[in-house]
């Protein structure tokens, strides 16, 4: 705002515009009684030879107006909308999602399948022969998907499961035993690299180790477990990705300033990156 020295014969030095309050000198944040403060001032220290127009301050008042009711908005909306993410992503939790790894500064590296996550019940009465599966899609070191099926037999021990692609079968079929209670008596399962490599096209593309059926430890309350009525088993997921998206169950969502990062694969995935959840 320009400054008008008094009217006089005598030189004088130009009085100053008082600081106006209300501006927060660390943000520069203006507010309503900071516009007041300089209107004031304005009308104060304006040119008495020249007044501003009392129309002109009025259309001021009405386009600060209009500006801040636009701010009182745009802030509402946006507590509205950060409120709906948590709700959002708190449904998510125990539900499989997918998620973009290239939105936020991924590097579109694949990453090979080394476990995949079985979970469900199989049925403690089932008669022998009784079959159940779960399917899946796994992935190679260089980014590729392939099927994968789990057929479980109930055998006069046990039960046992067969890995398989395409219809071809995976290594030979592995005993699984349970004890009285429902609980498996031995450990995870492992289908082999020499097994995997029998898959058409994807010779020497898997993790050494091979990939692990993991069934959950003991204190995992969906851990494979014999249980009544039908064989509810399922992939719950696997860890491997092509390099641009994942998919994974939800376990838990952390609040952020940036909005709420969901939990997967003990993982924080922001809210923005989820593409698809399954139902």
């Amino acid at each position: 705002m320009t400054t008008v020295f008094p009217i006089s014969g005598a030189q004088q030095s130009a009085p100053s515009a008082p600081a106006a309050p209300g501006a927060d000198p660390a943000s520069n944040a203006l507010n309503q009684d900071t516009f007041l403060r300089l209107l004031v001032a304005q009308l104060k220290y304006q040119d008495p030879m020249h007044p501003a127009d009392s129309t002109q301050f009025l259309t001021q008042t009405a386009q600060f107006t209009v500006v801040e009711t636009l701010q009182r908005m745009e802030k509402s909306q946006a507590i509205a909308q950060s409120a709906g993410q948590v709700l959002t992503a708190s449904a998510m939790i125990g539900r499989a999602a997918t998620y973009s790894l290239t939105a936020n500064g991924g590097t579109g590296t694949p990453t090979p399948t080394s476990v995949v996550a079985v979970r469900g019940s199989l049925p403690a009465d089932a008669a022998v022969g009784t079959k159940a599966a779960a399917t899946a899609h796994v992935f190679t070191t260089q980014g590729s998907k392939i099927p994968l099926a789990l057929d479980f037999t109930r055998t006069a021990s046990g039960w046992s499961v067969q890995a398989s692609s395409n219809g071809a079968k995976l290594g030979q079929a592995v005993p699984i035993s349970f004890d009285s209670t429902g609980d498996r008596t031995n450990n995870d399962v492992t289908i082999p690299a020499s097994a995997l490599d029998g898959i058409v096209g994807t010779a020497g593309n898997w993790p050494p180790t091979g990939i692990r059926l993991g069934f959950g430890s003991a204190g995992d309350p969906t851990r494979l477990r014999l249980g009544s009525g039908p064989a509810t088993v399922a992939v719950a997921e696997q860890d491997g990705n092509d390099g641009q998206t994942a998919t994974g169950v939800v376990t838990g969502v952390h609040l952020t300033t940036d909005g709420p990062q969901l939990v997967i694969g003990g993982h924080q995935i922001p809210y923005t990156s989820i593409t698809d959840v399954q139902s």
